[in-house]
């Protein structure tokens, strides 16, 4: 009888069948929670979306030669949402990033002159919005871009950590020039001290080069500004051959504590680069398992990585106040 359990505990059918009640609860809670459903009727929600048009619309500050006139409609859906969100929930500082923002991109298309009788709306609204909630104008500067030089980024290898993590950047125009298989050897290296579930390491590592290099990344689709620029695109994966029925997650842990590690790594050796996420549509995903990648790898997180150019131009991101995501118990 025991023998007939083992084999009857690894059919495919019935493995499948077991874990139903799993993803029915977890797709209904997901569903019932995610930002989405009912955006309107919660402020979390529509901040979600508030969040997402900001850095949509700042990113564009990072790339080499930002399109003239670029983000209008996106000003004008951004701007809306925050007049929304402040009509229905009152001011509260996590609108501070998006009002810097729409400030600053506002001046940025004066100092190019550029004239849209859009922007003009948009510039009532943001004024009206900055007298409604009454708040200094000098606190709205948290947004837009920063720069730095290459020697300064380059220079991280003798920071400690601290300084290390809080000037990572996602990097969006890239230098000239080969990363070596040697130096990116280096780094994984260094992020195999990621942890793992039961030390498993089931994080798999992809790296692609020249024309494999351009498919992922426009494919992907979160590159198509500056996808030419890179040097090189690592995908990491999680092996589901290493889990069991309740670990369904685990894969994209293990894999994104790997990729952050990663990261940190590449940056302490000089290399410029961004992750870009995998939550894409089953089609991207299916394109993406085409180019090679085993059928038990699922695709976590893709990063483009390349040189650092002369001057670094980065989104300036500020992040939230820690209290306002930290509880102690």
């Amino acid at each position: 009888m025991k023998k007939i359990k083992e084999k009857l505990s690894e059919i495919h059918i019935l493995l499948f069948l077991k874990l139903i009640p799993y993803m029915f609860r977890e797709y209904w809670i997901f569903t019932k929670h995610m930002a989405r459903c009912k955006m309107s009727c919660y402020p979390e929600k529509l901040l979600t979306d508030i969040l997402m048009t900001t850095h949509a619309l700042e990113k564009a500050f990072s790339l080499n030669n930002p399109k003239k006139g670029f983000g209008v409609t996106k000003s004008m859906q951004l701007t809306n949402n925050i007049e929304k969100y402040i009509s229905k929930y009152g001011y509260n500082s996590k609108l501070d990033v998006p009002i810097s923002l729409i400030i600053t991109y506002l001046n940025y298309q004066k100092e190019t002159k550029y004239s849209d009788k859009k922007l003009d709306e948009v510039e009532i609204k943001i004024q009206k919005i900055l007298s409604d909630i009454n708040q200094p104008k000098a606190k709205f500067n948290k947004a837009g871009k920063i720069s730095f030089s290459k020697e300064t980024m380059l220079h991280l290898n003798d920071a400690n950590f601290k300084t290390l993590a809080r000037n990572r950047y996602s990097i969006r125009h890239f230098g000239k020039g080969d990363i070596s298989e040697e130096i990116l050897k280096e780094a994984i290296k260094i992020a195999q001290k990621s942890p793992s579930a039961c030390n498993r390491q089931s994080y798999r590592v992809h790296i692609f080069s020249d024309k494999q290099k351009d498919i992922i990344l426009s494919t992907q689709g979160g590159a198509n500004s500056f996808y030419k620029e890179a040097n090189k695109a690592i995908l990491i994966t999680g092996d589901l051959n290493r889990y069991y029925s309740t670990e369904m997650h685990l894969p994209y842990i293990d894999a994104s504590l790997f990729a952050m590690s990663l990261m940190y790594a590449l940056t302490y050796l000089g290399i410029a680069s961004i992750p870009l996420t995998m939550g894409r549509k089953l089609s991207v995903l299916k394109q993406i398992q085409g180019m090679k990648i085993p059928q038990n790898e699922i695709p976590v997180i893709l990063i483009a990585i390349g040189n650092y150019p002369d001057e670094v131009i980065v989104s300036q991101s500020e992040r939230f106040s820690i209290d306002s995501f930290t509880t102690f118990h």
